[in-house]
């Protein structure tokens, strides 16, 4: 599953992407693809109960970076929710082709939980903090 971080720069080819081949596996660029954004809601039996679209990103067209490669370039606000996220990917490969859908989860967590993250994986992803230093926390008395 995908992680983003709350705050995060707007997203690039390897945060949400989608590959569009065709019958015979070959990169293909579709006559349309649109995406759109859902945030998930759980129970406290962790199944999902509702969900609402996020309105700006309803029917969004995604940035190509190759032939039939694609990415949404959605700018996150900076107060969104922590949680679980959907995007769904409409595909129509020719003018008079049905839309395809194809879905992905992802999750937006804090900052904070990227640092726990990058702890427990030995500390190799600690470059992403300036001067490998968290400066949140209790000061020494």
């Amino acid at each position: 599953m995908v992680t983003l971080y709350r705050g995060q720069d707007p997203l690039t080819k390897d945060d949400l992407n989608v590959y569009i081949l065709d019958d015979d596996g070959q990169y293909f660029s579709p006559f349309s693809i649109t995406y759109s954004i859902y945030h998930s809601h759980y129970n406290s039996f962790d199944l999902a109960c509702s969900e609402e679209l996020i309105l700006e990103t309803l029917n969004s067209v995604p940035i190509p970076f190759g032939i039939g490669k694609f990415f949404a370039p959605w700018q996150m606000p900076t107060d969104i929710s922590i949680g679980n996220y959907r995007i769904k990917w409409d595909v129509k490969k020719y003018a008079d082709s049905p839309i395809l859908s194809s879905e992905e989860e992802f999750q937006i967590v804090l900052q904070v939980d990227k640092l726990k993250q990058a702890m427990l994986n030995g500390g190799g992803d600690l470059e992403d903090f300036p001067n490998n230093q968290f400066t949140g926390g209790c000061a020494e008395a």
